[in-house]
């Protein structure tokens, strides 16, 4: 037999609060849905990244994974505690103030994480009267903390500048740019405008902003690398409490191709799939639970067709042609680069090189998952237009792509540009922006899609070359 929910009391941020939990409900979600302090953030969900970290009665721990039942009773410290110099932007606490001084706060994704980190080591030093703390120390409190932006130095000049100030009254001065008179601004160093908001908790990514009647969708992707759809059967998943609907190309009123340069990528495959991240449907449910388990019920008929797996091998005669409608078979663009006399160089060279070199799939390792949400035009007074929340690097681009397949205007598509919690060119493509805006125009409700990592590596095909 299951277990039961339980009542139980914990103190979050100096204040009781009584609540029903599940056996399985974790800190994280406890906190961020339950309480809204969205402060805490999610990145692997697996306890690895550490951006998740709170403090437990004074002790360090990773709430994706901790049981909220380990916390009866407790006392649970979050960004947005610490009584009344944690959290307000004029009364910084000597850690949050040291990140701003000395540059760590860049994206901000993992800072929370990073300062309830190094708020466990602060304990730890404040409590036995240690006056300073060495790097070596640093690096083992935040060991299990990622950071995509800094490089970790910024870090470790912050943690000790903070506990020197306790003990001394001052805090260490922050690495000086020497530049020329009489420039004020280029060279020198700045606090980011945000960074107070980012140290505090209260700066928003896109997975932190909710509306009411929210529903939660998912994507069915391709079962295949490279198959001919020959069916598309929704009615199980339509037939599943909790789904308000399901959606497949027949149901994108306007353009069904998608692209920055190129309009090759199918918002919903239509007549094959060609690699394993395609999306061939997109659903709309009451949670995250029930969508998953939705999109499991979607039957897709498949006829496997030849799978090219290197740019080597779709160059070959006999190779399958992945785009069809392409009047250079799997040529896109033949790309010519000349730039001086080639043999002239080689022969004037001390030495020549030659040697084939292949490097191995990266991904852009941005701490904060992808996430699209999209609210109905006429929702509210705030939200006249169509309006897709997402961390983008190309709002306008976006815009252009989401009205293109909506089949409306510009003008009547708004996208706003949520905080970006990294990016590194991997949040410049359409991952959830169109299949949000269109659920949530099939639905009339705001619909948020999240991805994990394995998802959104999976979905966008140049994370494979």
């Amino acid at each position: 037999m299951p277990e039961e929910n339980s009542t139980m009391k914990l103190t979050v941020n100096g204040v009781e609060h009584e609540i029903e939990v599940s056996p399985q409900a974790k800190l994280a979600d406890l906190l961020r849905h339950d309480l809204g302090l969205t402060g805490t953030k999610i990145g692997c969900g697996d306890g690895q990244c550490g951006s998740c970290v709170v403090l437990v009665d004074g002790r360090p721990v990773r709430s994706c994974i901790f049981p909220v039942r380990k916390t009866a009773g407790k006392q649970v410290l979050t960004v947005e505690g610490r009584g009344a110099s944690w959290g307000d932007p004029d009364e910084l606490h000597p850690l949050q103030k040291a990140f701003i001084d000395h540059g760590t706060v860049q994206c901000g994704f993992c800072t929370p994480g990073l300062l309830m980190a190094a708020a466990g080591l602060w304990n730890k030093v404040v409590a036995s009267s240690q006056t300073e703390v060495t790097d070596s120390e640093i690096k083992r409190a935040l060991a299990r903390n990622a950071c995509r932006c800094t490089g970790y130095s910024s870090v470790l000049r912050a943690v000790r500048s903070a506990i020197h100030e306790h003990w001394t009254g001052e805090p260490l001065a922050p690495i000086e740019i020497e530049t020329l008179d009489p420039l004020r601004v280029i060279g020198h160093s700045f606090p980011r405008p945000d960074a107070a908001d980012k140290v505090t908790g209260s700066a928003k990514f896109t997975d932190d902003y909710a509306f009411p009647g929210m529903l939660y969708g998912a994507t069915l992707r391709a079962a295949h690398p490279h198959a001919r759809i020959l069916s598309i059967d929704a009615s199980g998943a339509l037939r599943l409490p909790g789904v308000h609907d399901v959606l497949t190309h027949r149901d994108v009123p306007g353009r069904n191709r998608h692209g920055l340069v190129f309009h090759d990528w199918p918002v919903l495959c239509d007549d094959k799939v060609r690699y394993l991240g395609d999306a061939v449907a997109v659903l709309a449910a009451d949670s995250p639970e029930i969508a998953a388990e939705a999109v499991k019920l979607i039957d897709v008929g498949y006829e496997p067709l030849p799978v090219v797996a290197s740019a080597e091998q779709a160059r070959q005669a006999d190779a399958s042609i992945v785009h069809e409608e392409w009047e250079t078979g799997n040529l896109l663009e033949h790309i010519k680069v000349r730039l001086g006399d080639i043999e002239q160089g080689f022969a004037e060279a001390d030495v020549v090189v030659e040697r084939e070199y292949r490097t191995p799939t990266y991904d852009h390792m941005f701490m904060e998952p992808e996430c699209s949400s999209g609210v109905p035009a006429g929702y509210d007074s705030d939200h006249r237009k169509l309006t897709v929340y997402v961390g983008s690097q190309i709002p306008y681009a976006d815009r252009d792509q989401v009205a293109a397949a909506l089949g409306l205007p510009e003008q009547d598509v708004r996208v706003i540009g949520t905080l970006i919690g990294g990016g590194f060119g991997g949040k410049e493509d359409i991952m959830g922006q169109i299949h949000a805006a269109l659920l949530a125009q099939a639905t009339g409700q705001p619909v948020k899609i999240l991805y994990d990592r394995a998802e959104s590596l999976l979905a966008h095909p140049k994370r494979h070359a």
